[in-house]
């Protein structure tokens, strides 16, 4: 193991599939694996509202393993401010800022889908803790 896997681990929860995109086989939900947590994604305009592709779905029985925690907020998305590289994860009434573009890229989010909002709009949203890998 690596010095970053020691560390997800030794915290208490295992972050280490964090970013994964996971579904059971016959199950039609998809999962986003975040927080060491399965959060269900509600519906496929969610799903389509910040993913590359269904393509990034792992199909595993492996993902039993994982606990599930709140889904993703139907109608999630992904947002900017004009002045800031900062994207977050807008959901479930917070903004989650994500690290870097290798943990926005590992989470199978689309970067043509983040949506530019007004920045005192965004300063009003509670910040969430950061995403990433």
């Amino acid at each position: 193991m690596n010095e970053l896997t020691n560390e997800r681990i030794n915290a208490g929860i295992d972050t280490t599939q964090d970013g994964q995109l996971v579904k059971l086989p016959g199950d039609a939900t998809v999962y986003l694996v975040l927080d060491g947590c399965r959060r269900p994604i509600p519906n496929p305009p969610t799903f389509n509202s910040l993913f590359k592709t269904w393509d990034c779905i792992q199909e595993t029985t492996l993902s039993r393993l994982i606990c599930t925690c709140d889904a993703i907020t139907n109608g999630a998305i992904l947002v900017k401010t004009a002045s800031s590289a900062t994207v977050y994860l807008l959901s479930n009434l917070k903004k989650r800022p994500i690290a870097n573009p290798e943990t926005f890229n590992a989470f199978c989010f689309d970067w043509p889908k983040i949506q530019t909002m007004n920045e005192l709009t965004l300063s009003f949203i509670p910040t969430g803790s950061l995403i990433k890998i």
